[in-house]
């Protein structure tokens, strides 16, 4: 979402925006499905507060989804690095955010790449955005689950990265 903002302010800086997994919005709401309630969200900052680290423990193989312990442990490393208090912030922010009054200012064609299952995206989310970006959209399902397959599942996300960039 942050390149839909910087291709909406300097649009002669790119030619074409590749997204994983994106959002405008991850709460649901009258006539859009963004995958949460307000108390679920809620819910996870209020667990993210109490124990930090057993949040990451139990957020990093939902995150990543597939049966990939290699890529669960790096995800989980990744969210260890950070400090909880920037993590819980970073969180509030994305969660609560809801960019999808702007997606028609965007006029550089868009991929927009979704898993078959992701626990944060919901599929709907991709036919959103493929019907409220202004520029050419075109969606490519990944047959896999997770929110991060450039960690769980890269040979299946490589080609169709290049497909995008191809086209």
């Amino acid at each position: 979402m942050i390149g839909i903002l910087a291709s909406i302010r300097r649009p002669e800086l790119f030619t074409k925006l590749i997204m994983i997994g994106a959002s405008p919005r991850f709460l649901n709401d009258k006539d859009y499905h963004g995958g949460f309630e307000q108390e679920e969200i809620e819910s996870v900052f209020v667990a993210m507060e109490a124990n930090y680290e057993a949040w990451v423990k139990g957020f990093a193989p939902l995150a990543v989804g597939a049966d990939v312990p290699a890529a669960v442990r790096e995800f989980s490393r990744t969210l260890f690095n950070m400090r909880p208090d920037i993590t819980l912030f970073v969180s509030r922010t994305v969660f609560n955010s809801d960019l999808r009054g702007i997606l028609g200012l965007v006029k550089v064609p868009c991929c927009v790449i979704q898993t078959s299952k992701d626990v944060s995206v919901p599929a709907s989310v991709a036919k959103y955005l493929k019907n409220h970006l202004g520029g050419k959209a075109t969606v490519e399902m990944l047959r896999t689950e997770g929110h991060l397959p450039h960690l769980s599942a890269p040979a299946m996300l490589a080609p169709v990265i290049r497909r995008a960039l191809s086209r």
